[in-house]
């Protein structure tokens, strides 16, 4: 049997990007991988994989129920697998209502959290869901448990975006290696070359080199613009790859909604060096 590792994170944070980073390095070929067949894919929710090994059609079960068939759904996933299998999660790490972890540490080899600053995310997560950055704020600041609705996902319980942070880095017990998206984008061979050594794969800088430079925000714009992107929200104006900067909260969040945010996950942020 195989284990996972989980690329776990708060959405609209740089999950789809290490994912492409992973994929380009995996398959190490001389043309950047498509970004339609990634590696993590479809993830921890999706609705038909769920259907698929736990026989029975998610739709027809209350969502708790549900919750309780998903460790057991990964344990199968696992045990099919033939080599370390990469999924991606927006689950905030919990304990399904029999107190089991709903990501089973018998099948988890570790995770990746890739974490955000929340300001940057907050104006990229109301682009995707296509809704005011001012409900996406109140999204963060833990006035919703779930995520919005999306077509063949499972519930996929987030909380707040400080809540989301902790689960997974104190709370899960197993091994976490957190990535910033400020340092992939500042240094990408060295942020990304910690990732592979820590998933256990064969580290070869000149493909790290490679992975990075197939991976940019040009060539992945370029890709959805020509064949479109399957994970792009129907919600979301525009294409799915959209700026990606450090920073872009400056010109995007209103000085109140910075505030909300700074002020509801202060603790969180500073510990991450999100600090003002």
């Amino acid at each position: 049997m195989s284990g996972i590792v989980w690329l776990a994170s708060y959405p609209k944070s740089g999950n789809t990007w290490l994912r492409v980073l992973l994929t380009n390095y995996l398959r190490d070929t001389c043309e950047p991988a498509d970004i339609n067949t990634l590696v993590g894919a479809p993830g921890a929710g999706s609705r038909e994989s769920f259907d698929q090994w736990a026989g029975v059609e998610g739709s027809a079960l209350d969502a708790n129920v549900v919750d309780r068939l998903r460790p057991q759904v990964y344990r199968c996933v696992a045990r099919d697998a033939d080599d370390t299998l990469f999924l991606k999660v927006h689950d905030a790490w919990a304990r399904v209502d029999t107190g089991e972890p709903m990501f089973p540490a018998d099948v988890t080899l570790g995770a990746i959290y890739i974490i955000r600053n929340p300001l940057d995310v907050a104006g990229s997560f109301a682009h995707h869901w296509g809704t005011p950055i001012e409900a996406a704020v109140e999204q963060m600041c833990g006035s919703a448990e779930c995520l919005p609705g999306l077509p063949g996902q499972l519930r996929q319980q987030v909380g707040s975006w400080s809540h989301h942070v902790r689960s997974w880095v104190d709370d899960s017990g197993e091994p976490v290696h957190v990535v910033r998206y400020e340092d992939l984008s500042v240094d990408p061979c060295r942020a990304f070359g910690d990732v592979v050594t820590f998933c256990g794969l064969d580290y070869d800088a000149e493909r790290v080199k490679k992975a990075v430079a197939f991976s940019s925000l040009a060539e992945l714009q370029r890709q959805e613009a020509s064949a479109g992107f399957g994970e792009r929200s129907m919600a979301a104006p525009g294409g799915f790859f959209r700026r990606g900067e450090v920073g872009s909260w400056c010109d995007e969040l209103p000085c109140h909604l910075a505030e909300r945010l700074t002020a509801a996950h202060r603790e969180t942020m500073e510990r991450f060096g999100y600090g003002s």
